[in-house]
């Protein structure tokens, strides 16, 4: 096994744990016959963070293969899927029962699913900053018409939520 797989393994573990933890709440509203108070927000929020999650593990398939098999440089992959674990396992109540509406549950943790996601994002582009620098230098017109806008995108978004989130509480 040569060093790539077998930081992929330990990678690919962490975030697919975060895509069963998703599947996990998922499957206890079925279970429990309450599929129909999922709410769109919480499917959205969910859909979300599993794209976002499979994303980031099919660009670490490419991006990381040079990646060296010591902490100085796993801590930002480690800490993306240790971010996205946690939010995947905050994005649905642990017992549905426990929350007569899932969406005052969602009200409750958007936040904090938001804020990690946020961070897993800003994680991605600081260990993806040799390639993003590559890009900028190789192909500077689709740095600036595809890659820059799209994080700029993302990022502001989140800020937009949090925003909107401060504003809600207040």
């Amino acid at each position: 096994m040569d060093k790539f797989s077998f930081f992929f393994g330990f990678y690919g573990l962490i975030l697919g744990l975060a895509v069963a933890e998703l599947l996990k709440g998922l499957g206890a509203l079925a279970r429990a016959g309450e599929l129909r108070r999922l709410g769109a927000q919480t499917a959205m929020l969910a859909l979300f963070v599993l794209l976002a999650v499979c994303a980031t593990w099919i660009d670490a398939w490419d991006s990381l293969r040079d990646t060296p098999l010591d902490f100085a440089g796993l801590w930002a992959p480690i800490l993306i899927a240790i971010l996205y674990y946690l939010a995947a396992t905050v994005t649905f109540p642990k017992d549905p029962a426990d929350w007569p509406e899932l969406d005052d549950y969602y009200a409750n943790r958007k936040r904090f699913v938001g804020l990690l996601l946020l961070a897993a994002g800003i994680a991605v582009n600081w260990s993806y900053r040799e390639v993003l620098i590559a890009k900028l230098h190789n192909d500077p017109h689709e740095f600036w018409t595809s890659t820059a806008p799209y994080n700029v995108a993302i990022k502001a978004a989140g800020a937009l939520v949090e925003e909107r989130n401060n504003v809600a509480v207040r």
